[in-house]
Formats: C-alpha cells, sequence, structure tokens
C-alpha cells in the first residue's frame, strides 16, 4: 500500500513538472507572425520606426490584413491631425490675448489642420465603405488615396508659412514639432496604401 501511495506521488510530481514549461511559454506563433506583418509592411514607409511603434500595438487586430493595416493607420493618422490642430489653436489662442505678430499665420495654419481632419475623415469613411456607395473598390481607393494626398499638402503647406513669416521662435517649434509628426504619419499611410492596396 505504502509502495502504491509513494509511486501514485512520484507519478504526480513528474506531472506537474512536465507542466511547468506551459506556464513561461511563448505567445502562439501566429501572434509573431502578425508582427512581423507589420514590421515588414513599415519597412516600406518612409519612417519605418514611426510605423512600427505607432502600429505594432495593433497587430492581432490587423493580422495580415492589408485593409486593416491602411485603416488601422489612417485612424491613427486622423488621431494625430486632431492633436496637431489642437495644439495650433491652443498657440492662436496665446497669441492673439498676447497680439503677437504669427496670429495670421497661426490662423492660416490652424484651417489647413482642420482641413486636414476633415480629410482623414473622409479617407476613414471611404476604406470604410470599400464595397458600397455605387462605387467599385478600386474608385474608393483611389478616393481614399486623393484624400490623403491633400491631407499632406495641407500640411505642408502650414509648416512652409510659418518658416517664412514672423513668429515666436517658441512657437514656432511647438508647432513644427506637432505638424512634422502629424506629416510622418500620414507619409506611412499614402505609402502603405501605394505598397499594399496598389494605389
Amino acid at each position: 500500500m505504502l509502495r502504491l501511495v509513494i509511486l501514485s506521488l512520484t507519478l504526480i510530481a513528474l506531472i506537474n513538472s512536465s507542466n511547468l514549461p506551459r506556464t513561461t511559454a511563448t505567445p502562439p506563433a501566429r501572434y509573431q507572425n502578425y508582427k512581423t506583418y507589420v514590421k515588414t509592411a513599415c519597412n516600406s514607409t518612409t519612417y519605418p520606426t514611426s510605423c512600427y511603434n505607432s502600429l505594432s500595438t495593433y497587430s492581432s487586430t490587423i493580422k495580415s490584413d492589408p485593409i486593416k493595416l491602411c485603416i488601422t493607420s489612417l485612424n491613427i493618422n486622423l488621431k494625430s491631425a486632431k492633436n496637431a490642430s489642437s495644439i495650433v489653436s491652443s498657440l492662436l489662442k496665446k497669441a492673439k490675448a498676447a497680439s503677437r505678430p504669427e496670429v495670421p499665420i497661426l490662423k492660416d495654419c490652424l484651417e489647413e489642420m482642420k482641413d486636414t481632419v476633415d480629410e482623414l475623415k473622409q479617407a476613414v469613411v471611404e476604406m470604410k465603405n470599400l464595397n458600397g456607395g455605387g462605387m467599385s473598390k478600386e474608385e474608393h481607393l483611389r478616393n481614399v488615396k486623393t484624400w490623403v494626398s491633400a491631407a499632406l499638402t495641407d500640411e505642408t503647406t502650414c509648416t512652409d508659412e510659418l518658416e517664412e513669416g514672423e513668429a515666436n521662435a517658441d512657437t514656432k517649434k511647438k508647432v513644427k514639432k506637432a505638424v512634422s509628426e502629424l506629416s510622418r504619419t500620414t507619409s506611412n499611410t499614402l505609402a502603405l496604401m501605394t505598397n499594399y492596396l496598389g494605389y
């Protein structure tokens, strides 16, 4: 009887020890593959590190789907545009209060940022409606690329005017930082669309 108990305990110990590696197992291979897909996609962009840092956390949602890849990039892009618009708006209020010379430049820049937000919103709507609206998928994708290209143009216009005009050095620095980050995101979105959707 004692021998049977000892044998049973030994067997239980062996079973438990064989399960130990499972508690420290790595994530399923498919999740690693999803991140690899995102990394490979981002390597095709102008700013690959920025692209991967923003998209890698969504890799399990994106999986290996180019449509989901571009929609996710667009949503991040839109969020960045809203943030840049908010920063420029805040700086404009301060400039108005202090009657600074950069007020006209910031007004123009804010308009460009608002246009960028609107254009990216339109792009998101088009991407989510690829099979509807009485148009072909190809037409929708061409429209998306047009909206994103227009957004990038507006962002460049803002920074160009800021460089050429008279403005407080600190204001210039803050606007350039926000809009440059936005432009990198927009450039990456455009590259992903071109390389992964063919438009």
